[in-house]
């Protein structure tokens, strides 16, 4: 049933598929076309007859779909049903001469289709070499050579198409590749292998294995965990290829953060030629016209220079980070896409994040068929409810088994006896007063709008725009408050990173890295710093990317320079293990994130332990971002450890934006602050970050429903207060009224198709049916509305009388 519903969803799009045909067989109705698509793209379509693998097309959802047949395919099919009688159609193609083509179906095959009159010479290569459907036996693609050479003297005419050639010589290649991988590996067994010279410094073992794995088999995902040494093993594997299979040109597409690391680290580890392509469009014209060995750009300018770079034709193509391509309908996914080489490495830490076809999208670039169509693999392997809403994953198992040759992940614990000890270390700070009051105010606005959430079921777009940004001002109070009001500067957690950074840096000697996802707070770090006269480098986004570069030299290099502040822009793909230990002011919302700050100190070439210290405001949001964190590293485990074939979001956690903002509420709106404590806390080291109580139903720290009212506010301490909660209260009023009335079910009026809109007295009726009331003594409509329950009429009373007081004094 699927595969005729994808085969109807083409025959709906061919209507529109085709813009022009540019060329046509003369004579008959099969033969070979040339069209353009309504996105402008050319494609040849040979057209065979009127059944599914009949024809070939080689647009790329014809090769991947494995349907046999495309929109292109049934445009063209559309067209000559009515340009010719259907009798003729199925007369088929008439043959005067044999062809090997590829066959797109579950898997590729070689077939050779004989001419109508085949000479018995031809018939005889076909019963020796090829199945009764005509298909190569696979025992026979290492004599390919052969077996083309006998038929092209038989047959003169002989077709062979271009795709048949590059996949058997790939197919032949990648068997040779293996064989010379598993004798370099028993040679690596025995310590008596020669391959000493790839770089300039040892391999360890798994990282030679690495370089290998890459090399041998071509088209490769490397997943290493962060800081395990990627970026080396595709520099010794790019030098394997090009003593092994000659190639001359690699283009490596990197974060515009880290492709100045990349020049660096093979000009460290490598003497082959290499150039950082960047600059205004004149320069980069010319470098692309001057190709080095290591050619560098950055993704942003595959957009812009998709056309320059495939003119470039690279041998390899490496995407570093290459989860910059995870989302499918990016057009920077898109355009790296189009990019052709007989070779791709694509290196990431994280090939999935949240999502299964992100790992399916970072995988389509080394192989657009090895997880099978699209729409296939979804159904097989996405759990979704009626409503569409994604419930977990199954048949992880298999996709284990599809990826193995391709996808090598080895973990830091795999290797931990190769990498220095590491020490995670958790401070929690308290809250001043100052924090604790706007802080509090955020989050009774919160409360306010996830109320409204669950009474009414749903947010508009403002609303939910202002969620997340109560959350994010809540999240910068933690860290100063001059993150929030630009004014001021209370923070526990800078005092505690002085105490921290001295310890560290003055005392032991060490090199230190401190994240924060905020600029103005590695600004305010970097103040701190100079107050103690602390030489730092300050990378943030705005630093531009040439100099990068320095900034990490001069940290490695120079012996004054302590301290290196970051923001997330450095998180990624920078190798700082000069330094010993890390400061996190906040944790990420994603602990992938976190993993990658870590791993920029954490890594191979690491020579001595490494403490990270994780700061969190105690009794914040930031507790509660800490705990969850745990749920999301479960969904990465769960698809690569190989433990389990399914994975359900009912256990993990797997909600909603809004649902996770209300279990991030139910402690925030809903719980108490912590009376703010001048004093700082004990410098203890807090359990590990594993450690970490977690559970799927994490309780709220509170026994009182979360839109419980209090039982009598405090009265606001100045006219400003009073005026802010005037404001709020009016908001709540107009929201009110905005919000769909509430009827009844007998009162409902049925819908009918031409029906006018209701009368405007009885939308008003609807707005306030529920506050209108008949006065008992006069029988009159009366507008009734309800009190809170701290206001009573003893309080009205006290505040119009200190009011009218008030007046009567200024008289």
């Amino acid at each position: 049933m699927l595969v005729e519903e994808q085969i109807q969803a083409r025959q709906e799009r061919a209507k529109e598929a085709i813009q022009k045909v540019l060329s046509r067989p003369k004579g008959q109705p099969y033969g070979d076309y040339q069209v353009q698509s309504t996105s402008g793209k050319e494609y040849r379509v040979a057209m065979r007859g009127p059944g599914l693998f009949d024809n070939y097309c080689a647009c790329p959802d014809f090769a991947r779909n494995t349907l046999g047949t495309c929109k292109h395919i049934e445009s063209l099919l559309g067209r000559l049903r009515k340009k010719h009688r259907m009798a003729v159609l199925r007369q088929g193609y008439a043959r005067d001469r044999a062809s090997l083509s590829l066959q797109y179906g579950e898997s590729l095959e070689v077939r050779l289709r004989l001419p109508d009159a085949p000479f018995l010479e031809l018939s005889g290569i076909s019963d020796r070499y090829f199945d009764g459907s005509g298909l190569l036996r696979r025992e026979h693609y290492g004599s390919f050579a052969k077996i083309l050479g006998e038929i092209r003297a038989t047959d003169a005419s002989a077709v062979v198409y271009s795709d048949v050639l590059e996949y058997v010589d790939r197919v032949n290649e990648l068997a040779d590749g293996l064989e010379w991988e598993r004798k370099q590996l028993r040679e690596i067994e025995t310590g008596a292998h020669s391959l000493t010279d790839l770089v300039k410094v040892p391999l360890f073992p798994y990282q030679l294995r690495g370089a290998l794995f890459a090399a041998c088999r071509g088209r490769v995902v490397l997943a290493d965990d962060m800081g395990l040494g990627k970026t080396i093993q595709t520099i010794a594997a790019a030098e394997l290829l090009r003593r092994r299979r000659g190639i001359r040109k690699v283009l490596v597409i990197a974060p515009a953060s880290v492709k100045y690391q990349w020049k660096s680290e093979i000009e460290r580890f490598s003497d082959l030629s290499v150039q950082v392509v960047d600059g205004k469009t004149r320069k980069r014209e010319r470098l692309y016209g001057q190709p080095q060995f290591f050619n560098l750009i950055n993704y942003e300018l595959v957009l812009n220079d998709l056309e320059r770079i495939q003119a470039l034709e690279p041998d390899l193509i490496v995407l570093d980070e290459a989860q910059r391509i995870r989302n499918w309908e990016t057009q920077t996914a898109r355009s790296v896409k189009q990019l052709k080489s007989r070779y791709a490495f694509v290196l990431t830490g994280t090939p999935l994040e949240n999502k299964l076809e992100e790992l399916y999208s970072v995988v389509e670039f080394v192989d657009g068929r090895l997880l099978g169509p699209a729409f296939r693999f979804l159904q097989d392997h996405v759990d979704t409810d009626e409503k569409g809403k994604l419930l977990g994953y199954r048949g992880l198992h298999s996709i284990h088994e599809r990826l193995e040759p391709v996808l090598l992940r080895r973990t830091r614990d795999e290797v931990l006896k190769q990498l220095p000890e590491r020490t995670d270390q958790v401070f929690r700070v308290p809250m001043t007063p100052e924090q604790a009051d706007p802080y509090r105010e955020q989050h009774d606005i919160l409360a306010t709008l996830m109320r409204k959430w669950e009474r009414q079921g749903w947010l508009s777009e403002v609303d939910t725009r202002r969620v997340l940004c109560c959350i994010q001002n809540m999240r910068m109070l933690c860290n100063s408050t001059f993150l929030f009001d630009k004014e001021t500067n209370h923070s526990p957690k800078l005092d505690e990173f002085r105490e921290i950074i001295r310890e560290l840096a003055v005392e032991e000697g060490r090199k230190v890295v401190v994240f924060s996802e905020y600029e103005r707070m590695t600004r305010l770090a970097g103040e701190a710093l100079s107050d103690l006269g602390i030489e730092f480098a300050s990378l943030h986004g705005g630093i531009p990317t040439p100099q990068r570069g320095a900034l990490m030299q001069r940290f490695r290099e120079d012996p004054k320079c302590m301290v290196f502040l970051s923001t997330d822009a450095g998180g990624v793909g920078l190798n700082l293990q000069s330094a010993s230990a890390v400061i996190n002011f906040e944790p990420p919302w994603n602990p992938a994130r976190l993993e990658q700050r870590i791993g920029r100190v954490h890594r191979m070439g690491q020579a001595h332990p490494v403490q990270v210290v994780h700061m969190l405001t105690e009794g914040s949001i930031e507790e509660r971002v800490w705990a969850t964190m745990r749920l999301k590293r479960a969904l990465f485990k769960g698809l690569f450890d190989a433990e389990a074939d399914e994975v359900s979001f009912e256990q993990l956690g797997r909600k909603s934006i809004l649902k996770v903002v209300q279990e991030l509420y139910s402690d925030e709106a809903g719980g108490k602050l912590p009376d703010p404590d001048p004093d700082p806390p004990e410098r203890d080291a807090a359990p590990p970050p594993d450690e970490t109580p977690a559970s799927d139903d994490i309780p709220s720290g509170t026994d009182e429903p979360a839109d419980s009212p209090p039982s009598k506010p405090a009265p606001p301490a100045s006219i400003d207060d009073a005026v802010a909660g005037l404001v709020e209260a009016g908001l709540q009023f107009l929201e009110a009224f905005a919000a769909p009335p509430q009827v009844q079910p007998e009162q409902r009026v049925p819908s009918r198709k031409g029906a006018s809109a209701p009368k405007q007295s009885s939308r008003a009726q609807g707005l306030f049916s529920n506050l209108v009331r008949n006065d008992p003594r006069t029988n009159r409509p009366v507008m009734a509305i309800p009190f809170p329950e701290n206001l009573n009429a003893e309080r009205l009373e006290q505040a119009v009388g200190g009011l009218l007081s008030r007046f009567s004094q200024r008289g």
